[in-house]
């Protein structure tokens, strides 16, 4: 069971049930994923040298929300090229250009198909995906 070339994606969402199925969806794609609550945990994860290759979060979240969460990563050195998708499913037209000015990789409104989420995230990952 070598995972040394497995890319490990954060989910980050105060949904038990979501997570899970997020999860069991990434993990049947080849990704390896670890989780947190909020954008407070997710951040306490990332600060003690949690390695991660790509960010997916809610929005909506108790003590930071994802887009709180978008932009710290941003502001931080080492982690601050990571993707980050943020979804909603409140995804208004200014929530939208806010994730986009915030860095948001991605964005993506809930309810969303399992597969979109797994085709895109090999573009996020390519070391060509190209500045916006």
């Amino acid at each position: 069971m070598e995972r040394s070339n497995t890319t490990r994606i954060l989910l980050v969402d105060d949904g038990r049930q979501l997570r899970n199925v997020l999860r069991i969806a990434l993990k049947g794609g080849g990704y390896d994923c670890v989780e947190a609550q909020d954008g407070w945990e997710a951040r306490d994860m990332l600060t003690t040298g949690q390695m991660v290759d790509l960010i997916i979060t809610d929005h909506q979240m108790p003590r930071m929300t994802g887009l709180e969460l978008v932009k710290w990563v941003r502001s931080q050195s080492t982690i601050s090229g990571t993707p980050v998708i943020l979804y909603s499913g409140q995804m208004a037209d200014d929530l939208n250009l806010q994730a986009e000015q915030a860095g948001s990789t991605a964005v993506l409104t809930k309810p969303f198909l399992l597969q979109d989420l797994l085709t895109i995230i090999p573009h996020l990952l390519s070391p060509s995906r190209g500045s916006s």
